[in-house]
């Protein structure tokens, strides 16, 4: 029994070396996949849950080779994936293994290594950060647990007041609600980079999912209240309309937390400054794990907003205001001549971008920190005010980094301002992650700003368009689903990468920048086309889903483009 044991291992360390090696052909793959799937049956013959979940994979194959057919990779990002059985899903032999092998690599790191867990309200969430506290306990790391569902910003700023040397967050963020995960944040309160993921992912790589996982149920210490009531009392002082309540008052909210970690900070923040004027939707107020009313709680997608309007309906309200199941993206909508108008990302960070300028006096030397995937008109309007823009990659763990880099140098006061176009922003580095909590409070202050001074959001947006110029940003999202998605992504990047250089959908390239190569930032999986015209476009797969992202800036119409490349991606998608 020992050897088929070790042999049963053996050929799963092969398998995966194959795999990550892309030696493996479909046939490998399927084979590879129900090995491990039988594995699977044989060492959880204890956990009656677990055996059930495999047994409604026996007749469905696909399901099976895509549970199976490989790990679900921890990154930069750290986990994130469909809940349910096996090695590419999220379960708690998945989290238990990850976590040891966080555990593994702090202990070689830290002469006393400690961690501060959350988690939101989404499926298996408190499961999962349970099993975390409890696998990082039994190898003698201290932890402390939040005892209820909290924003991520709230770990980011946990992490420094309770001196820990990481943070973990069970969650998956914007993601539909089959989805959960695990991100990993280092001491300074951003998601663990470059070399510090790549050696937590070695450690992870080292384990089987049933072998060597060390577990206690003691000395598991839960937050105090004191660290939430501090993040609230921190915010607050962001205001720039802090008992202005004639200011105030004009605006009427509907705030939605879509069912997540937001309800209680937005709410108790916006209180706290003499906001009065909001209303909760109801069905969207409480934590529920299966979302029912707003399926991906996405506040970049109009559809997460239904609720919300029968709201507004009801109540003649000005804006909707909604923050994701994590809470640390926000989203805006309205309506504008009897339509209904979601704010993209990146309207809404010029709009939040004008408002600080305008009510907080910019001083020479300070930055504004966006990614590279977000507008360019930000770089007009900072020119204005005498701000530096600074571009970085996709991620705000980047921004963090940078946040970080100015605190050492004793410049922290030189930040700005920081944004991500997914709905991502921070208006003060008291923490170096994005946050919903201290946006939606600017956002509402914003809103109410101009509101009284005779104009809604949609009017100021014009009138910054008209002094700076115009920039339509469409993003677009491509789905490669399934074991074999991975190969396709891959393929469709080498072929922007390699083939398209001279011109696309009718439009002349002017320059192309693939940052796989030397441009100044990390290397990554991105290419950038600027076009003739002023359009210019990137495309990079997601770093959380199985998908490929295409990010427009369009100074005019530019159909034939957007139809050039959705034509090369779905003949991708079609391999």
């Amino acid at each position: 029994m020992m050897q088929n044991s070790a042999k049963a291992l053996f050929l799963f360390f092969v398998f995966r070396f194959l795999w990550y090696t892309n030696l493996m052909d479909k046939k490998d793959i399927k084979n590879y996949a129900n090995n491990e799937y039988r594995r699977w049956l044989e060492k959880s013959v204890k956990d009656v849950q677990l055996q059930q979940e495999l047994e409604q994979l026996a007749d469905n194959e696909e399901e099976r080779i895509d549970s199976f057919y490989t790990d679900l990779q921890f990154g930069t990002s750290g986990l994130r994936g469909i809940i349910g059985a096996g090695t590419n899903r999220m379960n708690e032999y998945v989290v238990r293994r990850t976590t040891q092998g966080l555990a593994d690599y702090l202990n070689g790191h830290c002469s006393e290594p400690s961690i501060v867990i959350a988690y939101d309200s989404r499926k298996k969430s408190k499961v999962f950060a349970l099993e975390t506290a409890k696998t990082l306990r039994g190898n003698g790391i201290e932890v402390f647990l939040f005892q209820e569902i909290a924003p991520v910003s709230l770990l980011s700023y946990a992490i420094g007041r309770l001196h820990c040397s990481m943070g973990i967050m069970i969650t998956a963020s914007h993601n539909p609600k089959i989805f959960n995960g695990y991100k990993v944040y280092n001491q300074n309160g951003y998601q663990i980079v470059g070399e510090e993921a790549d050696q937590i992912s070695e450690a992870i790589d080292q384990l089987d999912f049933f072998e060597g996982i060390r577990v206690s149920e003691e000395g598991i210490r839960f937050v105090d209240e004191w660290v939430c009531d501090d993040f609230i009392a921190k915010i607050t002082s962001f205001s720039l309309l802090s008992g202005q309540k004639k200011t105030l008052s004009t605006l009427s909210v509907v705030y939605s937390p879509l069912n997540g970690a937001g309800n209680r900070y937005v709410r108790q923040v916006l209180a706290n400054i003499g906001f009065e004027n909001l209303t909760v939707v109801p069905s969207q107020e409480n934590p529920d794990e299966n979302f029912t009313t707003c399926p991906t709680p996405n506040p970049e997608k109009i559809t997460a907003y239904t609720e919300s309007f029968k709201v507004l309906d009801q109540i003649g309200g000005d804006v909707i205001i909604a923050t994701d199941p994590d809470s640390d993206r926000v989203g805006l909508c309205l309506l504008y001549e009897g339509m209904k108008v979601l704010l993209t990302g990146n309207q809404l960070g010029i709009l939040i971008f004008d408002y600080l300028c305008q009510r907080r006096k910019a001083k020479p030397g300070q930055v504004v920190i966006k990614s590279i995937v977000s507008t360019p008109l930000i770089e007009k309007m900072a020119e204005k005010y005498g701000l530096q823009v600074i571009n970085t990659l996709t991620g705000f763990k980047y921004i963090g980094e940078l946040i970080t880099a100015l605190s050492n140098r004793g410049e922290e006061k030189s930040y700005f301002f920081g944004f991500e176009e997914s709905n991502g922003y921070l208006i003060n580095p008291f923490i170096r992650d994005k946050d919903g909590v201290s946006s939606a409070m600017i956002a509402v202050e914003m809103a109410a700003y101009h509101k009284a001074q005779g104009k809604n959001l949609i009017e100021r947006l014009q009138e910054i368009y008209a002094e700076f110029g115009t920039c339509r940003d469409k993003t677009r999202n491509y789905f490669f689903e399934g074991p074999y998605g991975a190969m396709a992504m891959k393929s469709l990047m080498n072929h922007f990468r390699r083939e398209i250089d001279d011109s696309i959908g009718g439009r002349k390239i002017l320059k192309k920048r693939d940052y796989m190569e030397e441009t100044g930032l990390p290397k990554a999986d991105v290419v950038e086309f600027i076009l003739e015209g002023g359009a210019r476009f990137i495309i990079r797969p997601s770093g959380t889903e199985a998908k490929i992202k295409v990010y427009l800036f369009e100074t005019e119409n530019n159909t034939k483009l957007e139809k050039a490349i959705e034509h090369i991606i779905e003949t991708y998608k079609e391999l």
